[in-house]
């Protein structure tokens, strides 16, 4: 039972945190901003096209967190989630370092979040979520299926920004008056 109560806490902290930032950037939430500045971020950092990969990101967030606080669908939401902040953490926070603070948003809040949707992943949702309250039951070659669908989109849209990430401008390069 306590495992169940602690999956429990751990989805929905994991799952409700997550899933805020898919709302934001639908324009829900806070001073979200919109699906089309979202791309328009994405296509300048290098994730072309910028709108399709907003909305993955969209989807796996916002649609990513609802299934994992819920505890439906068995590993598919919180390996959305993995997947998604291993890129947050790699395109968007790596660069600035492990803290974050002073404007700064290092790495060491995405990395938690990651590690803790992939152990709900793989652990599964426990009893108390929708999937046990239904008693929904899964392929058992469900989860090695869509972790590796995680990788392979990873892969693609960390292959695709090396290709087209703005190039860092070197240090004796003047801008153009």
């Amino acid at each position: 039972m306590n495992i169940d109560i602690g999956l429990l806490i751990l989805r929905v902290v994991i799952g409700g945190v997550v899933m805020q930032h898919g709302l934001l950037k639908l324009g829900w939430v806070g001073k979200g901003g919109s699906p089309k500045g979202v791309g328009q971020w994405f296509h300048g950092i290098g994730l072309r096209p910028g709108a399709f990969w907003a909305w993955v990101a969209i989807l796996a967030e916002a649609g990513g967190g609802l299934l994992t606080v819920l505890g439906l669908g068995g590993p598919i939401g919180a390996a959305l989630l993995a997947g998604d902040l291993v890129i947050v953490t790699i395109v968007a926070h790596w660069s600035q370092g492990f803290w974050a603070g002073g404007g700064k948003v290092g790495w060491e809040f995405p990395v938690p979040l990651a590690a803790s949707a992939l152990a709900i992943a793989l652990i599964g949702n426990g009893a108390w979520s929708l999937d046990g309250l239904f008693a929904l039951t899964y392929p058992s070659a469900l989860l090695p299926a869509w972790l590796g669908l995680m990788v392979l989109g990873d892969a693609l849209a960390l292959a695709i920004r090396a290709v087209y990430a703005p190039k860092a401008a070197k240090s004796g390069d003047k801008k153009a008056a």
